[in-house]
């Protein structure tokens, strides 16, 4: 019998949620004149479920136009530019010449099936990695570009992706339909970012 485990809620939770983004709505909220008279909030005050589904409207068709249009978002108060970026697959071996797998990709849909009929394949726990055939070999993440960014203090952040997002994500890079390209991810290590802040100081 093969046991799937739950999927947990992962190890990346955010510290500021839609939650505490309505209440800084509410709180940002300015009265208007009503036409009966006196000051009121009108229409603008929402309920948190009406601005939740606002937010997930918004950001649907900001992740749609950054992947089908290749476009960079850029955020406001010099945050920088949030991506699309694509990066080759590397296939390393370690000194024993086994595949090193740390940075590839477990195709979970691939070992259920081969193990639901491969008894030991399951016993061996064989696992089975994605190789993005359908990208090119190309690995596409998002990517938050702080380079040149003036804002004080904002290397400690990161910007990772919702599961809802990477799947939407996913379903357009699958797409026989679609033949979608992002420019190439180079690391760059934070001493070069550091040079490079320090040339655009103004």
């Amino acid at each position: 019998m093969l046991i799937i485990k739950k999927r947990t809620q992962g190890k990346k939770k955010a510290d500021i949620k839609a939650k505490e983004l309505y209440k800084c709505y509410l709180s940002n909220i300015k009265p208007i004149e009503s036409l009966a008279g006196g000051n009121t909030t009108g229409s603008y005050k929402i309920s948190q479920t009406e601005y939740s589904s606002i937010l997930r409207d918004i950001n649907k068709e900001i992740t749609k136009t950054i992947v089908l249009e290749n476009f960079e978002l850029k955020l406001p108060y010099q945050l920088g530019y949030l991506m699309m970026k694509q990066k080759p697959l590397k296939y390393e071996l370690d000194e024993s010449g086994e595949l090193i797998t740390k940075s590839l990709s477990i195709d979970y849909k691939a070992v259920r099936d081969l193990w639901s009929v491969d008894e030991e394949a399951r016993e061996a726990r064989l696992k089975i990695y994605h190789t993005n055939e359908n990208t090119n070999g190309n690995r596409m993440t998002f990517i938050w570009d702080k380079r040149g960014s003036k804002c004080f203090g904002i290397r400690p952040y990161y910007f990772t992706a919702c599961r809802d997002v990477k799947r939407m994500v996913a379903k357009y890079l699958k797409s026989e339909d679609l033949n979608l390209c992002f420019f190439e991810r180079h690391d760059i290590k934070d001493k070069n970012l550091l040079i490079y802040n320090n040339k655009n100081k103004v």
